[in-house]
């Protein structure tokens, strides 16, 4: 019976904890973000483009978000990003830097959800 009174507590703490919701770092200089990505447990990029007038239109990349997350400094999983834009070959650079990047880890493409604080995505992890 002892054992279910301290597992009862436990769960009293855990619930009375307080979710803090760290907005993602945002890193000027690529060479920063490929060596923050060494340490991400998820690296997510978010490629934009040109939205044309036809259907048809070859799509051209406008920009480029990366975003990596799960990285632990000081105890605390944070979120870094930098964003690539603004560039006449931004094709090629991408393509490069996603190479690049799946060598240090889980590079994945999609968006990280801004609906929800980061944080308390993260918090609902078993």
């Amino acid at each position: 019976m002892g054992g279910v009174s301290s597992q009862n507590s436990e769960m009293e703490n855990v619930s009375d904890e307080q979710n803090v919701f760290i907005p993602p770092v945002q890193l000027n200089s690529l060479s920063d973000f490929k060596e923050i990505a060494n340490e991400a447990a998820v690296i997510v990029y978010s490629p934009e483009y040109f939205q044309g007038p036809f259907m048809d239109d070859h799509k051209r990349l406008r920009r480029l978000t990366l975003t990596a997350v799960g990285v632990e400094k000081k105890g605390l999983p944070l979120t870094f990003r930098y964003v690539l834009d603004d560039v006449r070959d931004i094709d090629r650079m991408a393509s490069e830097i996603l190479e690049d990047l799946e060598v240090s880890g889980n590079v994945v493409q999609g968006s990280v959800d801004r609906s929800h604080p980061l944080g308390e995505l993260l918090a609902t992890w078993p």
